[in-house]
């Protein structure tokens, strides 16, 4: 007989939970280190590959980022992995921005389109336009708690978030 999983509603720390979701794993992640979401108390934990980088980067003794790493391993039922973004992705998303109607003003679309030549950095710094970068911030966020919430929901989660 399969044991069929149920969804289950977590309340889960959004600002950390979307720190660690949207993070760009290509270019923050300085030393290689994993975000977990407890799914007890819904917080964030996090744990460095490295001992010697837990201390190193984030005065993080290293018993402790070792206890940590071993805890999440001896019952993973209990924890689950937080995944980054990667750098292709975080561009898929400005690219979904620069697609939609997100003003009515053509002119204003058209030069946000062709300021873009394929980095995120030097496209705010192209299209010189405050309301357009804010505009793509809260378009970028909405996305990423969109996509935060079908992995959750992948996972039979029913995030409650505070």
């Amino acid at each position: 007989m399969t044991q069929r999983r149920t969804r289950r509603s977590i309340s889960i720390d959004e600002m950390m939970f979307m720190h660690a979701f949207e993070r760009d794993i290509d270019f923050q992640d300085m030393a290689p280190q994993s975000a977990y979401l407890d799914l007890e108390r819904g917080n964030i934990i996090w744990v460095f590959e490295e001992d010697d980088d837990a201390k190193f980067y984030a005065g993080i003794e290293l018993a402790k980022n070792r206890d940590i790493r071993e805890r999440i391993a001896a019952l993973p039922e209990n924890y689950l992995e937080v995944p980054g973004r990667d750098h292709f992705e975080h561009h898929k998303i400005l690219q979904e921005f620069l697609s939609s109607e997100w003003t009515e003003d053509k002119v204003l679309i058209r030069r946000a389109r062709e300021a873009y030549s394929g980095s995120i950095g030097r496209w705010k710094e192209e299209i010189e336009d405050e309301r357009v970068v804010l505009q793509y911030y809260d378009f970028r966020e909405k996305k990423i708690k969109q996509l935060a919430e079908e992995h959750l929901r992948e996972h039979l989660i029913e995030p409650n978030w505070r």
